[in-house]
């Protein structure tokens, strides 16, 4: 089945995006009673400092963190309220931080910490499973009262053997079998040992952080060697994403602050959203390329994608914005003379009756020459509409 939009994963999610949208576009308040009607919704309205100008700063750089949400907290945040067709207060005040920090980055030349940290995901995202038995799901079912309480052995260390034995099963002859053959087909992505390289030569901890059982690692460990700096275990750590304790578990191994590690996995719940509710940043591995608005703006296709320049770790847009922040006077003067040239124009050939307003315009725009901050939100948000259309066209070649 196909949808209108190839980012939308089913048509209630569209309508989400649309209530979602039109919500927080009218959160954005407008000074318009004494602005000229014809001027409202102009980009001179950027040329103003922030407390003149006709639309509200922060809540225009909210809306402009849902429509194009690079950052992986923004991207969380629009995707629960994409999901759940509204704006809840709570997630509207967390997109209002960011929105925040957005603003600050520019104003203040406040970036991201650096990356002292990579944890992969290991199932699905490093390694998969050939022939998935699932031995420990099928003890369960065979004591599910028994089972639900008794810890999990996601957060114990525990072999199949005495995790039966502690359910008063019979030997597990035949899970065992299953585990054994399971265990036997766990295999390597094809892009994993060299991204793991990548990632160590640049200076970075890599870590792996994954839910499992025990049995589960020595395999893991086998096929991974020296790869890896830090393993960091459910069963071990006594917790599982994307619960708090486990990622707090994981940066005090680490040694890094939240903000300085960043999370790669295929299970949004587990490895992103858990990540960011921590502090930490993340990276969504989506290896079919399965539509979705909000988080393609942090989707790699595979771990090929992931590990160039993380000293930076910086999206498309990103980059390109601190291009703009970097050369703003020159392309704020260049704007500048380039609206001037326009506006000689218009006096030029302008009739009697309309000389003296055409004069006025020219005039009110000579006087914006030294607000070089002005220009910076139109230029951002041509660049985003650039850098979307360019996703989009990618994420409609990859459904062809």
């Amino acid at each position: 089945m196909t949808y209108d939009h190839p980012n939308f994963r089913t048509p209630a999610e569209q309508a989400g995006w649309e209530a979602v949208t039109a919500d927080l576009a009218s959160r954005v308040r407008y000074r318009v009673g004494d602005v000229p009607e014809n001027e409202r919704g102009e980009w001179r309205q950027n040329l103003l400092s922030r407390d003149d100008r006709w639309s509200s700063i922060r809540e225009s750089e909210a809306y402009m963190a849902f429509r194009e949400p690079f950052d992986p907290e923004a991207a969380v945040i629009a995707d629960a309220m994409v999901r759940a067709g509204s704006v809840s207060e709570d997630l509207y005040a967390r997109l209002l931080t960011v929105a925040d920090r957005r603003y600050a980055a520019f104003r203040h030349g406040v970036g991201q910490p650096v990356t002292r940290a990579v944890a992969f995901d290991a199932f699905g995202t490093l390694v998969h499973i050939g022939r998935k038995r699932h031995p420990f799901e099928r003890l369960i079912r065979q004591a599910r009262d028994r089972a639900e309480a008794l810890p999990s052995p996601m957060v114990q260390p525990i072999g199949l053997a005495d995790y039966s034995k502690a359910l008063e099963l019979p030997h597990p002859d035949a899970e065992l079998a299953m585990l054994e053959e399971e265990l036997a087909t766990i295999a390597l992505y094809p892009d994993t040992l060299d991204t793991l390289r990548r990632v160590r030569d640049q200076g970075v901890t890599v870590a792996v952080a994954s839910n499992l059982a025990m049995p589960y690692a020595a395999p893991l460990k086998a096929l991974l060697g020296d790869l890896v700096d830090v393993w960091h275990f459910s069963f071990d750590a006594g917790a599982i994403k994307p619960e708090r304790g486990f990622y707090a578990g994981l940066t005090a191994k680490l040694g890094c602050a939240p903000g300085e590690l960043l999370m790669v996995g295929d299970t949004w719940r587990d490895d992103i959203v858990g990540a960011v509710d921590a502090g930490s940043r993340a990276q969504w591995i989506n290896r079919d390329g399965r539509p979705a608005f909000a988080r393609r703006f942090i989707a790699v296709r595979g771990l090929s994608d992931v590990g160039w320049n993380l000293w930076a770790t910086k999206s498309e847009i990103e980059l390109v914005t601190e291009g703009i922040d970097a050369n703003l006077a020159h392309l704020h003067n260049q704007r500048w003379a380039n609206e001037m040239g326009r506006l000689r124009g218009i006096v030029e050939s302008a009739s009697e009756a309309d000389k003296a307003a055409a004069e006025q315009a020219l005039n009110d725009h000579f006087d914006t020459r030294d607000q070089v901050e002005a220009s910076r939100v139109f230029l951002v948000k041509s660049a985003s509409d650039t850098v979307a259309a360019r996703a989009l066209k990618r994420s409609t070649d990859h459904s062809d």
